[in-house]
């Protein structure tokens, strides 16, 4: 702290030493707050242990996988599931000799 008065800064006056003041109803609280949160911060905090590893290898620790929430489908239209019915026309059909007589046969198509 500077000297008041001094060549250098003569207009800086000297900090005054205020007043210790009884505290006020709601401070009382905070107050007691404060000295609480003091002790257990000068109170001795325990050394952490390290833990023994009995084990050679590192196994990733198991977490929470939730299933997931999609915001929106990915496909405009879900599948119709077997696409081949007894409705849909053969745009293709075989039309080897053993395939015609399988059809005659057994009455398929």
């Amino acid at each position: 702290i500077l000297a008041q008065g001094s060549i250098r800064y003569p207009s800086i006056p000297l900090p005054k030493p205020e007043k210790i003041m009884a505290p006020k109803k709601g401070e009382k609280k905070t107050a007691d707050k404060a000295e609480k949160a003091a002790k257990q911060v000068k109170a001795n905090v325990g050394k952490k242990v390290k833990k023994i590893r009995t084990k050679v290898r590192y196994y990733r620790p198991k977490t929470l996988i939730k299933a997931r929430n999609g915001k929106y489908p990915r496909k405009s239209v879900e599948s119709r599931g077997d696409k081949l019915d007894k409705y849909r026309i053969i745009q293709c059909p075989v039309t080897t000799e053993s395939a015609m007589k399988k059809i005659e046969e057994i009455n398929t198509l």
